[in-house]
């Protein structure tokens, strides 16, 4: 609605992942590094931990394509809430597999032998565990620590990335089997004053910006009222962007920003 107005191609604010659009902060930027290197190292376990909105699914999907199809056999469970039957079977059906069985026993023991095949074919198999915070319950906890003694010639047979908000670092606590056995970790942090400048300044670019929006008097609330979450970044800027194409404004200036924060809160 307001893109022609700004001059832009997309909304450059949308909060839905894309990798067109995924600025590399230094701290994205390493947690994807880290996340990557757990993978092709055959790391085991990893784990991302962040506030909601900081970027972690993003940096899911980067992961995503950045290791694409070639070599690789991505699995992703975004409710891991789930009894260790339907764990097994949520895996097994994203693998492929036509699952007839309930018995946990026996899924354990068809997807061993789906991952072995895998290795054998030189496939490394990653799975993605999203909103992993919300697993209170050691059950399925413990079913990922016995995943980890899945091995083939010395290597795991499958890479665990296991993502979630801070609740996440004390659920793994209270299970010292599986924490101990974390290759990889980051706790992601929110964007600095200046990371989120750039973020506004290259989603912008990104969708066509032929010249700045944002003022620089806009940016101190912005970041303020934000606090650096790119989640808070992006409702705050597509609002503000919607007020001053309604305000036939030039440019989005702080008072603006503030403006569209009210609308937000109210």
């Amino acid at each position: 609605m307001y893109t022609s107005y700004w001059g832009l191609t997309e909304p450059p604010f949308e909060n839905v992942p894309s990798q067109d659009l995924f600025y590399e902060s230094p701290q994205h930027e390493e947690a994807l590094v880290r996340m990557v290197y757990a993978v092709e190292h055959k790391k085991g376990l990893a784990v991302l931990a962040g506030e909601v909105g900081s970027g972690k699914t993003t940096i899911s999907r980067a992961l995503y394509d950045y290791l694409g199809n070639d070599g690789f056999e991505v699995i992703t469970i975004v409710n891991p809430t789930l009894t260790p039957v339907d764990f097994y079977r949520a895996i097994l059906s994203q693998l492929g597999e036509t699952i007839v069985e309930d018995s946990k026993a026996i899924l354990l023991n068809r997807l061993t032998e789906r991952l072995k095949q895998n290795a054998s074919n030189d496939i490394n198999t990653i799975l993605i565990i999203d909103e992993a915070h919300l697993v209170k319950d050691h059950v399925i906890l413990e079913e990922l620590r016995m995943m980890l003694n899945l091995q083939y010639n010395g290597e795991f047979l499958i890479t665990l990335v296991i993502m979630g908000q801070p609740d996440l670092a004390t659920n793994l606590a209270s299970m010292k089997p599986l924490k101990e056995r974390i290759a990889i970790r980051y706790d992601l942090k929110p964007l600095s004053f200046n990371d989120t400048a750039r973020y506004v300044v290259y989603r912008l670019k990104q969708c066509g910006a032929q010249r700045g929006i944002f003022t620089r008097a806009a940016l101190d609330p912005l970041f303020k009222h934000s606090k650096g979450i790119p989640l808070k970044i992006n409702n705050i800027c597509e609002r503000s962007l919607l007020i001053g194409m309604m305000k036939n404004a030039r440019t989005v200036t702080g008072s603006i920003v503030l403006e569209a924060v009210k609308d937000i809160e109210y």
